[in-house]
């Protein structure tokens, strides 16, 4: 089973970070058909346009799921960061969620809280997977999107709203949210969550799971062609190109080839 999500997680679909004009209207299409509809259910949406992309997603690294046989996007997912320079200086489950008193978690930066995730409907079977384990290991996947980001920009804190399920699936990967306060109603009844900087290194540091390799082959690909991710720092006018640790990673991977382990890609981040 190992191998089989290994492959449907590297080879089968694919992540890529959204920085162009088409990638923002694939992820808006994603979110109009999952997102739009659930959130309905429990608020009155003014603006469509507007809950589709916002200012929070100037202000965040976004990232696609790609169907590679269709050359399809199935999946999205959201990094809104903060740091000394972001007009916005409170996180979304602070603004929109109505999570209080976690303003002594948010004073070193650069933290983040990765939301708005979003898996399509319409997703092509595969062969050795039920449905339900189809939509696990996607779900899974777009996460570690969100882990390959903390490894190149490096948060004191990432932050998320979540139903336990999720959390669950995360725990089982050694990536463990410690919960911070009671279920709130965000579009139905979530829990916001934290994992420290110091936990997530644990973390890397035990993942040789589906979750630590999927990191590995994603940073190693971003390796043999980082364009696109410089093209999107470069036009972000909240982030320098400085503020990313890929050619420290890349250095890395050219010293002690691709199975390089991920500690050591983690050197730089520990904590004192």
């Amino acid at each position: 089973m190992f191998t089989k999500v290994i492959h449907l997680l590297t080879k089968e679909y694919s992540i890529v970070l959204a920085s162009s004009e088409e990638d923002i209207a694939e992820v808006k299409k994603i979110r109009k058909e999952i997102l739009l509809p659930k959130y309905q259910n429990f608020a009155s949406i003014e603006d469509e346009d507007l809950f589709l992309f916002n200012q929070d997603d100037e202000q965040s690294f976004i990232y696609l799921l790609r169907h590679n046989p269709t050359q399809t996007f199935v999946g999205t997912i959201r990094v809104f960061f903060i740091n000394d320079s972001t007009p916005i200086q409170a996180l979304p489950m602070q603004k929109d969620g109505h999570v209080e008193d976690i303003h002594y978690l948010t004073k070193s930066l650069p933290i983040c809280e990765v939301s708005r995730l979003a898996l399509s409907g319409n997703l092509s079977t595969y062969e050795g997977f039920s449905a339900i384990q189809l939509r696990t290991y996607l779900s899974m996947g777009l996460m570690a999107a969100t882990r390959t980001n903390f490894f190149l920009y490096h948060y004191s804190k990432i932050f998320a709203i979540m139903e336990r399920s999720l959390q669950r699936i995360l725990k089982r990967q050694n990536v463990c949210f410690e919960q911070i306060g009671d279920a709130v109603d965000y579009y139905g009844m979530r829990f916001p969550f934290v994992i420290q900087k110091e936990d997530f290194l644990v973390a890397g540091e035990k993942t040789e799971g589906p979750m630590g390799m999927i990191t590995r082959y994603s940073l190693k690909e971003l390796c043999k062609n980082p364009e696109s991710l410089w093209k999107f720092i470069d036009n972000n006018p909240y982030l320098e190109r400085s503020d990313i640790h890929l050619d420290r990673i890349c250095q890395l991977f050219e010293e002690h080839g691709g199975d390089v382990d991920l500690a050591l890609l983690l050197q730089d981040q520990k904590v004192d």
